[in-house]
């Protein structure tokens, strides 16, 4: 619960952040991951083609160049590609963005829908990431995507109201701890046992 910020990021800190680290203005996404193909981040690059609102892209792998020379070959002067950062300095960012997304094609458990929310932002999470069913409610603290749906995807990038969201993304945070987590399993066991 210690890492669960307070309240949301007030737009001044988002600012001084902002500066501090470089970071672009306007409405400000944030993906952390492995750039592998299972984690799509070619079609994610793809969906913010074009658009207004900016992505911060952050993770190292075998996609890593091809992403970069996406990236340059579409002067996406929108998106940002940094290599992978220790947690503590991955949350500096997170507080600086306004929205974590991923469009995974697959995955178990997303700790970094957690953190995001952790961190006072939403999440838009593809439905394929079978922990976004629990962690995310729509229009509460982000959005589920379908992945085969570009286009509502882009409309979700557009629509999404960050700061009407931000405080129900902590709420989700502070239900989903660890220790809360762990509680929850010990209980079942118990019942399994009896």
């Amino acid at each position: 619960d210690r890492q669960i910020v307070d309240e949301p990021v007030s737009e001044n800190k988002k600012i001084e952040l902002r500066k501090k680290y470089n970071l672009p203005n306007g409405k400000l996404f944030i993906s952390a991951s492995q750039l592998i193909e299972r984690k799509n981040v070619l079609f994610l690059l793809k969906c913010f083609l074009g658009l207004n609102e900016k992505l911060l892209l952050i993770g190292d792998g075998v996609l890593k160049d091809e992403c970069a020379s996406f990236i340059s070959e579409n002067k996406m002067n929108n998106v940002m590609l940094l290599d992978f950062m220790q947690r503590d300095l991955l949350f500096e960012y997170m507080k600086a963005s306004d929205c974590f997304i991923t469009l995974s094609k697959e995955d178990i458990y997303g700790h970094t829908i957690n953190e995001a929310f952790a961190n006072g932002i939403p999440a838009i999470s593809s439905k394929n990431v079978l922990a976004a069913h629990h962690l995310i409610k729509d229009g509460y603290n982000g959005y589920l995507v379908d992945i085969d749906e570009k286009e509502n995807i882009i409309k979700t990038l557009a629509e999404i109201k960050p700061d009407l969201l931000s405080a129900n993304s902590i709420k989700t945070a502070k239900e989903n701890t660890i220790e809360i987590m762990a509680k929850q399993h010990i209980d079942i066991f118990k019942r399994l046992l009896k």
